[in-house]
Formats: structure tokens, sequence, C-alpha cells
């Protein structure tokens, strides 16, 4: 009879211990995790390489409040850490480390809202790419120049300068460089397929000389109703055989400055040097916005020929060199006073 009741006493233990055991993994792993910033939402980013132990500093770094040994253990044993793969992971306060390991578990990513700035040319748009969604920056530039994808594109350029469109994109860590450049492409054809294909035939420009005047157009302009101005100018240059003496494609010509350009770098020796070369260069030089783009081909009906920057992001438009150089003199007595 005692032996009877010491079993059933050890059997009422181990059930409790089993309870207590239950209550506690149900507590560590469906309960919140302490959250120590302000934030309503927290990431990391995980990369190529990280390990669990990478993961869990920069999760704690990012306010989650996780024992690293238990993350350590639990994806181990689920298997969890073979599955991690590399991107952004957004966690929102109130999470438990049950929904954290499912979010690793079904790789459940977050993408990434990344804007192009009117005016970058695809090398400072590759540096943003690194910066943002870890993209080496080469793979992305030899992309653009990727003939086959261009071919496939169904552009006739020799690169895709210009042609990736400035807008907000939702993109994801270390995703494929060519995905992101069919997207941006994909955008820029949306625009001219659905705006402007009556307007491209009736104009004497073909696609990439548009594209390559707008660019120029985008390099210049800081006022929106200053870019059919400016646009005319170089219609007007063109038309009478005027180099477009255009600053922004010396700059390019040479890999770009931090510095203003003086008289040597007019001399480079390269078709994408306007003062040296009559017409337009040889492509775009950055990426034009929509704006631009409808500036090249409507541009306004005035007969400038000049205009020279005011230093506040304006300009002054002149008919002739006389004029031209009258507003040069005015605006360095205005910078001087």
């Amino acid at each position: 009879m005692e032996h009877f009741v010491r079993k059933k006493n050890l059997i009422r233990i181990a059930i409790s211990f089993l309870i207590i055991l239950s209550l506690v993994f149900l507590y560590i792993f469906f309960y919140p995790l302490p959250w120590g910033i302000s934030k309503k939402s927290t990431s990391i980013i995980v990369e190529k390489g990280d390990n669990l132990r990478k993961i869990s500093q920069k999760l704690k770094s990012s306010g989650l409040g996780i024992n690293s040994t238990l993350l350590f253990v639990s994806s181990k044993l689920s298997g969890i850490d073979r599955k991690i793969i590399p991107g952004r992971y957004d966690f929102q306060k109130g999470v438990t480390l049950s929904g954290l390991l499912q979010k690793f578990y079904k790789n459940e990513t977050s993408s990434i809202d990344i804007t192009i700035p009117e005016g970058y040319n695809l090398y400072q748009i590759a540096s943003l790419l690194k910066k943002e969604v870890g993209l080496d920056s080469l793979v992305f530039v030899k992309t653009a120049f990727d003939t086959s994808l261009i071919h496939r594109l169904g552009l006739n350029s020799k690169n895709l300068e210009g042609y990736l469109f400035p807008d907000t994109y939702k993109l994801f860590w270390m995703m494929e460089p060519e995905k992101i450049a069919e997207m941006m492409v994909q955008e820029f054809k949306k625009l001219i397929d659905a705006t402007l294909p009556l307007e491209l035939r009736n104009s004497n420009f073909n696609l990439s000389e548009i594209v390559t005047l707008a660019s120029l157009v985008e390099s210049e302009a800081k006022i929106d109703n200053e870019r059919p101005l400016i646009s005319a100018v170089y219609h007007n240059r063109l038309k009478i055989g005027m180099p477009l003496q255009c600053d922004p494609t010396v700059i390019y010509a040479l890999g770009g400055l931090s510095r203003p350009l003086n008289h040597k770098d007019l001399e480079v020796d390269s078709p994408y040097n306007t003062y040296k070369h009559p017409g337009l260069p040889p492509g775009p030089i950055n990426n034009p916005g929509k704006a631009s783009i409808l500036a090249a081909l409507f541009p306004a009906e005035v007969n400038y020929l000049y205009f020279v920057a005011k230093g506040d992001g304006s300009h002054i438009f002149s008919v002739d060199l006389e004029e031209h150089n009258r507003a040069i003199a005015k605006i360095k007595r205005e910078n001087k006073s």
C-alpha cells in the first residue's frame, strides 16, 4: 500500500512538473518579447553569412529583448537556423518568440521602399542600391551594360542610362539586379507607351534622342516651369548647328566632379563634351523624370539661345550673346553685394 501511495505521489509530481514546464514553455514562446524602444515596429537586416549569434545581436540592437541562448537552442532544435535567408525582417510590438521564429522559418522578408531621384545616373543608382538593398554596385552597372538584357527590353541603346525611370520602388534585400533594372525600364516604357506614342511619331527626334535631350534638361533644371525654356534653348541651338555647351555633359565625360568646371575640363576629348562636339551627346547622361521628358518633346516657343544660373535654382534666359553677357555681369554684381 505504501509503495502504491509513493508511486501515486511521484505521478502527481511528474504531472505537476509537466504542467509547470508547459506553462513556462507557453510563457517563453507565446508571451510578447520585451520591447526596449518607443517605436511600434523595428527591423533588422540579415546579411549573407550571418549566424545565429550575429542575428541575436541585431535583434537586441533593434530593441527586442531576446535571450540569445533560447534563440540558439530553439532555432537549432527546429532546424530554423538552416532556413534563414538574407533580407529585411520587420517586427511589430507584441511579437513573441514563436512569431519571430515563424517569420524566419517562412522567410517573411519585407520589401524596402527605395526612391530613385530624378537626374541620377546609373552609377549613382548603383551606389544607392548598394546602400539600401545590399546590392553589389559593380554588378548592377555590369547589368546595365548587358546587351542581351537591353535587346530583350526592346531598347536601341548601348546601356540602360536614361531608361532607369526615377520613381519609388518596392525592392528586397539582395534582389537580383536584372529584376530591378527590368522593373525600372518597364516603368519608363509605361510612360512612353501610355502617354507619348503619338508625340514621338510626330517628333523630329527618335526616342533615344528625346531621352538624351531630356537628360540635359534634367541636369540643368531646378524649377519645373523652367524645363520647357531650357529645352527650347537646346532645340534652338540644334536647329542652327550651335554647340549645346552643356556643362553636365562634360562632368559626365569626366566621370563626375565634386568641384566646379574649369577651362581645362572643357578640353576633354570625349563625344560627351558638347563644347567641342556639336549636336546631342551619344546618349543620355542621367535618368530623366517625366517632366523633363515632356519638356524635351514640348519646348517653349521662345527664341532663347542662352541661359545662366542665378544661384538660387533659377536662370536668366537671353536671345543673344550680348544680352547673355549682361545677365552674367548682373549676377556677379548681385553676388558681390
